[in-house]
């Protein structure tokens, strides 16, 4: 026989679901007899949507493509990871509807009413909404399909879209897509200014200096630069920047795309004492993000290191003509297929121009610096004209205190070589 304590308990339990029941506004759950997807795909095309807006714990979130590029609109604007857009749009594909209410009364109690969270697609001429409701137990939840029955989900599209730290679907690269579109890089350390521009692919510095690039080197640089991170992201709208330094940013680092867009960063002061990892924004973006110095300082070094070393940018193959002024005189020497004459038209060691051509031409220094060319201590010039007549270019060459030779071709771009690196001008002295 059933004890009386028994037959209470089950009163009890017989009441309590009895009670959440009639809370629920439910007469009866119907199981699905077999899975099927919340929204069918017939319904809109998933490869063509191009706007996603999420009502969100009261926030409203928009994101749209363009140019095969995902961006937020709404609060702010901010370039967004394509595969996390591409996973959100498959979450919405993939929901599966576990079970149908029937006979609903209430849909405050199932979390589907009005002003709850709600994530809208678009493919450009069908906008559908799925409604996303309170999670239960055992992997479930409530959700609605435009204004359809409320049904009963997983909740894999709750967790995505509502769960989720949104902030982990933001394209963390600083400066994407710079390596191919880039064409400008300005750079501003208290008052210290550099700015290379790319014309017909090649980079030119115009700033503090206007001369050549090591295209070599730069392009690596460029490349690492393409792949510079986000480290962590500190707080979005803040009240006041001036906690973080960035009121008077330090430093600024800004790039140009071939579309004109302009990314400029902002650095700001120490994340805390002792160490050298800074706070930085994006400017025109109102969130705080943190940076390794390590990662950082790479968008900084010194601009002799991107200088072409060599003491010209002509090639020696356009050469027709050279004219060396050394010891008060003058030497023409001109190219006459494979060999060279003097003004005379004496054929030439061949050697000797060689030899003063790579010198001045293809030679990379030791060091670099930028300052004012020592016109006291000049010793020769060597003047490059082409086929056409026309100058191309003139190198000074001068001989400082120490021993050094300096090369320079109107940059204010020192190349400095060591002392017998003046043998290539050895034979053209009057003194050998």
């Amino acid at each position: 026989m059933i004890k009386n304590r028994d037959i209470g308990i089950l009163f009890i339990i017989a009441l309590v679901f009895s009670l959440a029941s009639i809370r629920l506004g439910l007469s009866t759950v119907q199981r699905v007899p077999q899975a099927r997807t919340l929204v069918e795909s017939s319904l809109i095309r998933f490869d063509a949507v191009d706007s996603i807006s999420i009502q969100r714990n009261g926030k409203l979130f928009v994101f749209e493509k363009q140019n095969a590029s995902w961006s937020q609109t709404k609060p702010f604007p901010m370039q967004m990871d394509m595969v996390s857009m591409l996973a959100l749009i498959e979450s919405v594909q993939g929901v599966q509807v576990l079970g149908q209410l029937i006979n609903t009364t209430s849909s405050d109690v199932t979390g589907v009413g009005e002003g709850a969270n709600a994530i809208t697609l678009s493919d450009g001429s069908t906008e559908l909404t799925v409604t996303l409701g309170r999670k239960t137990l055992g992997g479930r939840a409530y959700a609605r399909y435009q204004d359809n029955e409320i049904v009963i989900v997983d909740q894999s599209l709750h967790r995505r879209a509502i769960d989720m730290d949104h902030r982990l679907w933001r394209d963390v690269r600083l400066f994407p897509d710079f390596a191919v579109d880039g064409v400008r890089i300005e750079r501003n350390v208290d008052g210290d200014i550099m700015i290379i521009d790319r014309n017909a692919g090649r980079w030119e510095m115009h700033e503090p200096v206007a001369t050549r690039v090591d295209q070599e080197l730069f392009s690596q640089w460029v490349g690492r630069l393409a792949g510079a991170r986000v480290d962590g992201y500190v707080v979005d709208t803040p009240s006041a920047y001036a906690m973080f330094g960035l009121n008077h940013p330090a430093a600024t680092f800004s790039t140009t795309g071939r579309n004109g867009m302009k990314r400029t960063i902002l650095i700001g002061g120490r994340v805390s004492a002792g160490s050298q990892d800074r706070y930085v924004m994006l400017e025109g973006q109102p969130v705080v993000f943190s940076m390794k110095w390590d990662s950082l300082s790479g968008l900084f070094p010194i601009p002799e290191m991107f200088v072409d070393p060599t003491g010209s940018g002509v090639s020696p193959f356009d050469v027709k003509r050279m004219i060396i002024h050394v010891d008060g005189t003058e030497q023409m020497f001109t190219r006459e297929l494979e060999r060279w004459v003097d003004a005379s038209g004496i054929q030439t060691d061949n050697s000797k121009i060689d030899g003063i051509l790579t010198w001045v031409l293809d030679s990379k220094p030791p060091s670099v610096a930028l300052g004012a060319y020592p016109r006291e201590d000049e010793v020769a010039t060597v003047t490059l004209v082409g086929y056409d007549s026309s100058p191309l270019d003139t190198v000074r060459i001068a001989l400082d205190q120490s021993g050094q030779w300096i090369l320079e071709n109107g940059d204010n771009v020192l190349k400095i070589h060591p002392p017998e690196a003046g043998s290539a001008l050895a034979p053209f002295q009057k003194e050998q």
